[in-house]
């Protein structure tokens, strides 16, 4: 095994254990996102998502609200690790494909 082939295989298994962090956080947050609805000349906070064909809606509070703050700052973090786990697979693949070389 040359050193590059071993370099190449730590990194391919600190990507795969960034991965599950990653998809682990990414479960426990909720999904959909978010939206405000005027009702009256008040703001109101929702939540939207899909399961399976149906969009359903659960309401969050007041826009101004600290509910609703929660909510953004789950959302936020959640779109965050959404695109770093879609690097993550990225380079996964891309390291793959580098230890397909020396597979042979």
């Amino acid at each position: 095994m040359s050193i590059l082939e071993g370099v190449l295989k730590e990194e391919l298994q600190r990507q795969q254990s960034n991965i599950v962090a990653y998809a682990e956080k990414l479960s426990e947050l909720p999904k959909g996102y978010l939206y405000i609805q005027c009702v009256n000349g008040r703001r109101y906070c929702y939540r939207k998502w899909r399961e399976g064909n149906k969009v359903l809606s659960s309401y969050i509070g007041e826009a101004e609200s600290e509910e609703a703050a929660e909510a953004k700052r789950q959302y936020e973090e959640r779109k965050r690790i959404a695109a770093n786990l879609r690097e993550l697979k990225k380079e996964e693949q891309r390291l793959k494909k580098a230890l397909r070389h020396y597979a042979d």
